[in-house]
């Protein structure tokens, strides 16, 4: 892979940047705690801020979902480290079912082209891992996350308010979504927020950006590309091998094989690749389980710049992260297993 292939692929640290900035500017003037207040007193709970800001994260069709999702869910994250860590585990939680559901998205997009598919037959088909993935999620934000643990400063509805401070955020995203420009849509939302809350001291702004994650990722992105770059040549070793589709010992050492190299991957569209791969040597009606030992492998990536995003801009702790990544790795393991090889 090309010098210029590393430089592209960094672009998406000003993405970052710009966010670290907006999030700074919106959490210490309260941009959003009118909208906050309005769905703390309706629902009666700080939690469904909670959900609703974690739901609207995991939606967004857009690369770099995490870290959008990440500067939201600061805007209510307590100062407090013990409390602050779980937000990390959330913003990864709630921006990861995306992949078995979104019809944007190429790890349902390619399964679908390839074997023939209607969206419908691939709903059909995923569905046990996304109703595990969502229950997981659900249980994690509902019995992890104690209200005392949401920061949600006291306000009062004023429509004006949200016009003026949460709607930008809302054209950026969605500009976003239509054009994916990271500087052109975030940058100018940095520039309006900074206008309306007077903020013109570099000093300040630069003390919004968290250095140790934009080196962090950076690091994650060149050494996943690098991994990236010999994918075609992993896939024609496994196309290779010519294992028995029928045996026991191919089964287990093809979706070893598959777990290690989406894990050295770290990338959503080489995981799916090689689950559909896999599929194709041994059969359609085991999909489910590569999907779910490979998505498993993708998750758990050291290269998934996800992982350090979290790590850095929330200090979620290593032992944390994988612990709740490896309980959600087993639900998927365990539901495909039961559903290809038992049921």
């Amino acid at each position: 892979m090309d010098f210029m292939s590393y430089v592209g692929q960094l672009q998406y640290l000003w993405m970052i940047f710009f966010i670290m900035i907006v999030a700074g500017l919106a959490k210490e003037h309260q941009l959003f705690a009118p909208v906050y207040a309005y769905v703390k007193n309706t629902f009666r709970s700080n939690k469904f801020v909670l959900v609703i800001l974690s739901a609207v994260g995991g939606v967004l069709p857009i690369e770099g979902r995490v870290t959008v999702s990440a500067g939201l869910l600061d805007t209510i994250a307590p100062k407090e480290p013990a409390s602050r860590q779980k937000y990390g585990i959330i913003d990864y939680l709630a921006t990861h079912h995306y992949y078995m559901w979104s019809p944007l998205e190429k790890t349902v997009i390619l399964p679908i082209a390839a074997f023939g598919l209607t969206y419908t037959a691939w709903m059909g088909m995923i569905w046990p891992l996304l109703v595990g993935s969502l229950a997981f999620v659900g249980w994690y934000i509902w019995k992890q996350i104690s209200p005392e643990e949401i920061a949600i400063a006291p306000s009062t509805f004023k429509l004006s308010a949200v016009i003026r401070n949460v709607m930008p955020m809302i054209i950026a995203i969605a500009l976003y979504i239509k054009t994916e420009h990271y500087i052109l849509c975030f940058g100018l939302l940095a520039l309006y927020y900074m206008i309306i809350t007077q903020t013109w001291n570099y000093k300040k702004l630069l003390s919004y950006i968290n250095w140790e994650v934009i080196i962090t990722v950076g690091v994650v992105i060149i050494l996943g590309t690098f991994f990236k770059s010999y994918d075609k040549a992993f896939q024609a070793y496994i196309s290779g091998l010519g294992l028995d589709p029928h045996g026991f010992v191919s089964m287990l050492i093809i979706s070893v094989l598959g777990f290690v190299f989406s894990f050295l991957m770290g990338s959503s569209g080489k995981f799916v690749a090689m689950a559909v791969l896999m599929a194709q040597l041994f059969g359609m009606e085991y999909f489910l389980w590569f999907f779910a030992i490979d998505y498993s492998g993708y998750l758990l990536s050291p290269t998934h710049k996800c992982v350090m995003v979290g790590n850095r801009y929330f200090g979620t702790p290593y032992g944390i992260y994988y612990k709740a990544l490896i309980t959600w790795a087993v639900i998927l393991l365990a539901i495909s297993g039961i559903l290809t090889f038992i049921i």
